[in-house]
Parts: C-alpha cells; structure tokens; sequence
C-alpha cells in the first residue's frame, strides 16, 4: 500500500515520463487493504476465540491500539491543513473523523476509511463470538457480504457490504486452521498470487477475498528464522505497520514539499531513488513512532484491561 501511494511524494519533482514504477504493485497496491482486512479477521479471532476473553478489556485494547497514534497522525494532518498542503475540512467533520465511527463518505484523513470498516468489525466479533462462537461470525460476515453484492453496497453504517467478505477470508482461515496446518506455505501463497494474477482480467464475485485466504493459509503456515537477518528486519517492519499505514501519505506529502523548496530541478534519474528514500524515511519514522508512541500505549492498555475497579467499603 505504500509504494501504491508513494506517487504522492514524486508527482511535484519529476514528469511521469521519469517513473519507472514496478507494474504490480503500481497497478494492484491497493489490494493491501484487503490482505489487511483478512489479516485483521484471522487475527481477531485468536483474541475472541480465547476463554479469557472480556467485552471490557478488548474495548479497553482496541481503544489504546488503534487511538493514540491515529490522533497523532490527525494533529499533523490538521497542521498540513493549516498550511495549505491538505484539503480543508469543516471542523465537525473533522472532529466526526477522529472518532472512527462510521460515516457516509471520505473522511477528514482519506486513508482512515479502512479503521471505520475495522471498528464495524471489531463490534461484530466481540458481539457474536462470546455467544454465537466464530462459526456465528462467519455465517454473519458472509450474508452481510452477498447481500451488500445484491443490494450494490448500500449505506448501512459499513454493516451491509461487500467489504465483510475481506474479513471473512481471515475468519475462514482460523477456522481452517487444524487442516491448512498440513499443507505448507509454499503451495497455498504460489497458489493464491497465481490465482489474485488471472483475476486481474478474469474477474468473478468475490475473487479478491478468495485469493487473499489462500496466501494467508501459506503466510500463517510460514516458519521463517524470524530472529535472524534479514527476516528481523520484517518482524520490525510488521511492529511498524499500523504506524506506516497511518503515516505513509503523510510523509510522502512532505517529501514531496521538500522537494519543491529545494529551488532546483532535480534530474530525472533520482525520481526511483527518491521513491525509495521517502519509503525508508517513511519506515524509520514509523519503527520510531511505535517505540515512542505506539508500544507504550499498548503496554498501558493492557495493564488497564487488567485492572479491576476497587469498591469502596463503607465506614
């Protein structure tokens, strides 16, 4: 998804005649969203799933995992707006935005679309699964999934939609588990990208998410020395992720202003290069952010979904 949005910090420099971008992920980065979707749903069953788990301490883990640093990615957001670099918003659209309930239309921050949907599903587990179990939550996902397809994705605050089907590839997946465990990671990730590649121009209902639960079958199945190079380096950059996601376009845009107020007419061979260079500065920012922001409010949520409130004993 970064390198799909990594135009934004080119586009001022260089004329497109300069990009020589890498076709797939130029053309389908965007399907990101939807392997983060099915992600999310694999995901979030292990924690529902669990005979420890509570509707207080989930909210109480999801509110300090998804808040803090999407606050953070808003107040730069508002100071690029300020500067005429972002477009200007109503302030209670704005404000509307930084909730992360759902709403008819683009929000404040365009890329935070994706945690309104995230949110719909979050209520839906922890709603179901402690009482339906994660079965209830699939047969859920999938008739709110073909009936958004018949109804064209209606506005129904994210309920009624196509959308859920990306979630229902991940649930799928954990229920699977036990007898995808068997059949490796080579097969079903070749398989998947194979499959995601002839979709591409022979298109059905629903192909995306049947591609992206069956490389998630190999991706849960990996068993990688993640502890050694380079595999670490991914291991930080999925610590980073939220933080990317959050930050990416942002960096980008002033990459993209830096480039600008250098006076200058950069020649046309540094466009590559400095497609690059604002991804890296993109990562490096976002590891730090999640070790300065990120992983301390995790670290705190956690401590307060443990903590029981105290009664006080009369005199």
């Amino acid at each position: 998804m970064a390198y799909f949005h990594s135009y934004a910090a080119i586009r001022s420099a260089f004329p497109e005649s300069a990009w020589l971008p890498i076709a797939p992920l130029k053309d389908w980065g965007y399907l990101g969203v939807n392997f983060f979707f099915a992600i999310s749903g694999y995901v979030i069953c292990l924690v529902v799933s669990k005979t420890s788990f509570t509707l207080r301490s989930f909210v109480i883990k999801r509110l300090f995992r998804l808040y803090p640093m999407y606050w953070v990615a808003m107040a730069i957001v508002l100071g690029l707006i300020g500067l005429g670099k972002y477009p200007a918003q109503p302030v209670g659209h704005f404000l509307y935005s930084m909730t992360l309930l759902p709403q008819h239309g683009a929000p404040a921050y365009d890329v935070s679309w994706t945690l309104e949907r995230e949110m719909v599903f979050y209520a839906l587990a922890a709603a179901i699964v402690p009482f339906g179990g994660v079965r209830a939550l699939a047969l859920t996902l999938a008739g709110l999934a073909v009936l958004g397809w018949q109804l064209g994705n209606p506005w129904s605050f994210h309920l009624v939609s196509t959308t859920q089907a990306d979630f229902l590839a991940g649930v799928l997946v954990f229920l699977g588990s036990g007898v995808f465990r068997n059949i490796g990671s080579a097969v079903p990730i070749a398989t998947g990208l194979v499959l995601l590649t002839y979709t591409r121009s022979h298109d059905f209902p629903f192909a995306t998410p049947i591609c992206m639960a069956i490389a998630l079958v190999g991706m849960v199945n990996l068993r990688l020395p993640w502890h050694r190079q380079p595999f670490r380096l991914l291991v930080l950059a999925g610590d980073a992720s939220y933080s990317i996601y959050l930050l990416h376009y942002i960096v980008f845009l002033i990459a993209a202003m830096a480039s600008v107020r250098l006076g200058f007419t950069l020649p046309t061979w540094v466009c590559e290069p400095f497609r690059f260079a604002a991804i890296a500065a993109c990562c490096l920012i976002s590891y730090l952010t999640w070790r300065v922001i990120e992983r301390p409010m995790i670290r705190l949520g956690d401590q307060l979904s443990r903590t029981r409130s105290v009664k006080v004993q009369p005199a």
